[in-house]
């Protein structure tokens, strides 16, 4: 199953319950023209965060339904609904929101408690495109309200985009690493690390060149409107460090120090005795090859 990512802000940042999404099968796809109309469900699990209890009253799912791109649902007739948590039990729908209560009205939940509902057998319409998927809580007696909108792709038939993986889990400093995936040919790609973006459309295959840190990728397979993103990380053994500011109170030993410009680097010498040495200058035993400042 495909886990999706809340759209934008998913939830505020006093929201004591947080969700989780996953739809059925992995790649959405829209319904043919004529025939059998494709089924998908939706699984969503929301979770308590923070330190207290809280008492939960009430969790919505909204689907919207309609002909159009930015509709899920052609109908929202026959829809299976179940939820996982004793003494919870579905009330409903009204307006394309599903409803779910407590039978006593709340619940105090302790942190990390979880709380499951799905939607099986959901006939999806016909319009390639992103819908929304909203849903709700509500704790504390209506005191306390979180939102999280998730944004669900639904593709043509034959779409797909799977098995994103690297040719190492982990490389030495310096070393390349090649991405691999599978993708259909209508499919069009980016690959996305390090806030750079590349159109990797018709390939199967990219190599990452002199990889210095620890680095997550993402490939993400569009088809006009509709996206899926895949992820996979790289680690990097003895990775490079970057900082703007480095405070050392200690002894620095190195092999060598670099920087574009010599007055980027301050060394202060130690106060001690047994480490002193010339102002300016790093302790015999750390003493480093500086190179000469940059020509602007």
């Amino acid at each position: 199953m495909t886990e999706y990512i809340p759209a934008g802000a998913p939830r505020a940042a006093e929201s004591r319950v947080a969700f989780t999404l996953r739809t059925t099968p992995e790649v959405v796809r829209v319904s043919p023209g004529t025939g059998d109309a494709e089924y998908a469900g939706v699984t969503v699990v929301g979770s308590v965060t923070g330190e207290e209890k809280i008492t939960l009253n009430k969790v919505t799912v909204k689907i919207l339904k309609g002909a159009d791109s930015p509709h899920f649902a052609s109908s929202l007739d026959g829809v299976e609904v179940s939820v996982y948590r004793s003494g919870w039990t579905y009330v409903g729908v009204q307006q394309s929101t599903f409803s779910f209560l407590h039978s006593s009205g709340g619940e105090m939940v302790d942190p990390g408690a979880s709380l499951t509902v799905r939607l099986d057998r959901i006939p999806v319409n016909q319009a390639i495109g992103s819908s929304q998927v909203t849903v709700t809580a509500h704790w504390n007696n209506e005191s306390g309200t979180g939102r999280t909108i998730f944004e669900i792709g639904k593709f043509p038939p034959g779409f797909y985009l799977r098995d994103f993986t690297s040719s190492h889990a982990e490389v030495n400093n310096g070393e390349d690493v090649e991405l691999r995936w599978q993708a259909s040919a209508d499919a069009t790609l980016h690959l996305m690390y390090e806030d750079a973006q590349y159109d990797v459309t018709d390939r199967s295959e990219f190599t990452v060149s002199d990889m210095r840190r620890t680095t997550v990728f993402y490939l993400r397979g569009s088809h006009g409107s509709a996206e899926q993103t895949l992820g996979t990380i790289v680690g990097v053994s003895d990775p490079d460090i970057e900082v703007n500011n480095l405070v050392v109170t200690g002894a620095v030993r190195a092999d060598r120090l670099e920087s574009r410009t010599l007055e980027r680097i301050r060394i202060v010498p130690p106060s001690t005795e047994a480490t002193a040495t010339q102002p300016g200058q790093l302790p015999p035993e750390t003493v480093a090859q500086l190179p000469v400042a940059e020509e602007a």
